[in-house]
């Protein structure tokens, strides 16, 4: 097997495990939205609270869409209907569930693809502008494409050394 074969399997490998983690961040990103929902919904005493948390927290695995597709309208029906208690809560649930997952998402999404979380956000950061949306998902693939690059490129220089 010759260099170049054994250097495209290992970033295919590399590539391979990167996409896996990232992955599994996402679900766990879904699960900690499905938990923040859980919690607020039965608090707020909502109607079929975990069948709507469950529902809203796959939605939320859509990127850049997510979660406020579901919860902006439905917080503004119950504000126009003149239910704003509901409205002000739902809405703050949205609040919260947002901050938490653009707290979570850079840090969970990076030590699973073995990227440093600002690398990772900033490879979604250029792809959201060049690919719009889907750029969200395109960019930690893209981090884990460049991290796997330079760590066998680094094994290259090593090897030679």
């Amino acid at each position: 097997m010759n260099k170049f074969t054994y250097y495209l399997q290992e970033i295919s490998k590399s590539v391979s495990t990167g996409i896996i983690g990232y992955l599994k961040a996402t679900l766990k990103l879904a699960l900690l939205g499905f938990l923040i929902l859980s919690i607020g919904l039965w608090f707020f005493r909502v109607d079929f609270w975990f069948i709507k948390a469950l529902l809203i927290a796959v939605v939320d695995i859509i990127p850049v869409v997510g979660s406020g597709i579901v919860m902006i309208p439905w917080a503004l029906i119950h504000f126009f209907m003149g239910n704003t208690t509901l409205a002000w809560q739902i809405g703050i649930l949205y609040i919260i569930l947002a901050v938490v997952r653009q707290i979570a998402e850079p840090v969970l999404t990076g030590r699973a693809i073995g990227v440093h979380p600002i690398y990772t956000f900033l490879a979604s950061i250029v792809c959201i502008m060049i690919f719009g949306p889907l750029g969200a998902v395109l960019g930690a693939i893209v981090a884990v494409v460049f991290k796997s690059v330079f760590e066998v490129r680094r094994y290259q220089e090593r090897d030679h050394l």
